[in-house]
């Protein structure tokens, strides 16, 4: 079965157009940052819907990975407005494959209260390349130009502007009829449109909109000669090699289609949330200083049971 998917075509005044990508499913979420209640989430989860490990430090919240693993990213409305989520990977925004921009990026649109999936980089309107865990040499930030951004997933949230009320139907002066004189007082009707006839005034795109999403690149695509310039230069900074040791690659296709719908941006340059997740495997978590091992008295309790296994209520000691 196909679920709602969808992204926006982001114009250069606050008008859009949106994609919805027909497919994925519906499923809980866990939110970042953590809360009794936030109006937005994101988390990555492995290819068969099981959240991966998170850990918090320093205020930040990293992803415990492994290398060759496939994840797809899981964005959350938890409001009752529509939502543009504008998202990168490793730098590299996962519709256009450009650098991150979440001025000038399209993004998935979700519904209120709505949760989707984002599978991978998105090749066309039929198919997404997926995400895998990498060395950051194998990643597609790193082929790109951009390396110094590997180890990141971001999500920028944008409410929807909020849909102006149709307009009443006008109301027509009720004729009074003068029965002496056998006509009738008020204002003619004559030449108004039956109700059924009038068709309602569509919204047009904003200036700078395109018709086309660009197109994703693939990953034998040259970068920018400007990126490989920028690359040669951060080649020669040193490194510290025991943190950041994954990147995601530009994965195997997968099949994934969208289709346009208009979206428009409550504020087009300020979006109302950006949440972002670090990763990496478990020699790069370790070197943070997160300690990855769960006490044994903690791992065996998962909180309290409404219906423990006693069947009747002894004596208190």
């Amino acid at each position: 079965m196909r679920n709602p998917f969808r992204f926006a075509c982001l114009a250069a005044v606050s008008v859009a157009l949106a994609l919805i990508l027909l497919g994925g499913d519906a499923a809980p979420c866990l939110a970042h940052p953590v809360g009794p209640y936030v109006p937005y989430s994101l988390f990555v989860e492995d290819e068969w819907g099981t959240p991966l490990r998170t850990f918090h430090k320093d205020g930040q919240t990293f992803v415990l990975g492994s290398y060759g693993q496939r994840y797809n990213v899981r964005v959350t409305n938890q409001t009752g407005v529509r939502v543009e989520a504008v998202v990168t990977v490793d730098g590299r925004d996962v519709v256009s494959g450009r650098v991150g921009d979440f001025v000038g990026e399209r993004g998935y649109i979700l519904d209120p209260y709505a949760t989707l999936k984002i599978e991978g980089f998105r090749r066309n309107y039929e198919e997404v390349a997926a995400f895998r865990f990498s060395s950051q040499g194998e990643s597609y930030s790193a082929r790109m130009g951009t390396p110094e951004n590997i180890g990141v997933i971001g999500v920028a949230f944008f409410p929807e502007r909020p849909r102006p009320a149709p307009a009443p139907p006008p109301r027509l002066a009720r004729p009074h009829y003068d029965y002496d004189r056998g006509h009738s007082y008020g204002r003619s009707t004559e030449g108004s449109a039956p109700r059924a006839e009038r068709k309602s005034g569509l919204g047009t795109r904003g200036a700078g909109s395109a018709d086309e999403p660009a197109a994703a690149p693939s990953p034998s695509s040259p970068p920018a000669e400007r990126e490989r310039s920028r690359a040669d230069e951060r080649a020669s900074v040193d490194k510290d090699d025991s943190v950041n040791n994954l990147g995601t690659e530009y994965g195997e296709a997968h099949e994934s289609h969208v289709e346009e719908v208009a979206f428009q941006r409550a504020d087009a340059r300020h979006p109302a949330q950006v949440i972002a997740l670090r990763y990496d495997d478990e020699q790069g978590l370790l070197a943070r200083g997160i300690r990855l091992s769960v006490p044994r008295a903690h791992a065996a309790w998962d909180g309290p049971e409404p219906f423990p296994r006693n069947r009747f209520a002894p004596p208190p000691p």
